[in-house]
C-alpha cells in the first residue's frame, strides 16, 4: 500500500517486481481528515485478511482474529486448569475472549467504512487513478505565501471530488455513471488549472 494526503494505491505486485499500470484498490480518507486521522485509518486499512471460511463440514466463515482468539485462550484456558484455576472460572474467560475480539472488529471495520471509500476494478481504479494524478499535482505546487489559502481551498474542493468519485464508483460501474465521473475530472482540471497560475513551480 502506498500511502497519500488523500487515501492510499494499493498495488498487486507480479512474481518479476514490475509495478503494474493499475492498482487493485484505492482509498479515499474522508475530506478534513488531519494527518494523525489519516494514519491510523491506513493501518486499519493494512490489517491481514478478515475473514477465513471453515470449510465444507462447517458453511460460512469467521475473522482471522477471533480464529486466533479462540485458539490463544484455549491454549490458556487449558493450561490454567491444569495449573489449578477452577474450570467455572477459565471456561466463562475462555469464551469472553474470543466474544470481545469480535466485538472490536466490529467497531474497527464500522469506523473503516464510516471514513474510507474503496475503488476496485480496473476501469474504475484506472478513472480514479487519473483524478489522483491531478490531486497529487495540486499538492506539490509551490506558491507564494500570499496564495496558500486559494491552494490548500482547491485541494481541498480536489479531495471532496475524489470522495464523490469513490461514492459513485462503489455503486454503480463507470459506463452509468459516465457523465458525472467527466464533469468531475473536468472541474478538477479546471481546479489544477486554476492553481498553477499562482504557481512558481512544483515542490
Amino acid at each position: 500500500m502506498e500511502p497519500t494526503r488523500w487515501g492510499w494505491i494499493s498495488w498487486t505486485i507480479p512474481s518479476d517486481g514490475t509495478l503494474p499500470e493499475i492498482p487493485h484498490e484505492i482509498g479515499v480518507v474522508t475530506p478534513g481528515t488531519t494527518r494523525a486521522q489519516r494514519a491510523v485509518l491506513y493501518r486499519l486499512a493494512g490489517r491481514p485478511g478478515r475473514r477465513i471460511t471453515l470449510g465444507r463440514a462447517l458453511p460460512g466463515s469467521i475473522r482471522r482474529s477471533t480464529a486466533y482468539a479462540v485458539i490463544v485462550s484455549l491454549l490458556v484456558g487449558l493450561l490454567s486448569i491444569h495449573a489449578g484455576l477452577a474450570v467455572d472460572v477459565a471456561l466463562p474467560a475462555m469464551a469472553l475472549v474470543p466474544l470481545l475480539i469480535e466485538r472490536l472488529e466490529d467497531h474497527l471495520d464500522a469506523k473503516d467504512a464510516a471514513h474510507v471509500r474503496r475503488i476496485q476494478g480496473d476501469a474504475a481504479c484506472q478513472y480514479t487513478q487519473r483524478l489522483a494524478t491531478l490531486q497529487d499535482q495540486l499538492l506539490h505546487l509551490d506558491v507564494p505565501t500570499d496564495s496558500r489559502y486559494e491552494l490548500w481551498r482547491a485541494a481541498e474542493i480536489g479531495h471532496g471530488l475524489m470522495w464523490d468519485v469513490a461514492m459513485l464508483l462503489q455503486v454503480q460501474d463507470t459506463r452509468s455513471v459516465s457523465p458525472a465521473l467527466i464533469a468531475r475530472e473536468t472541474l478538477m482540471l479546471q481546479l489544477v488549472h486554476q492553481a498553477a497560475k499562482f504557481s512558481s513551480g512544483p515542490r
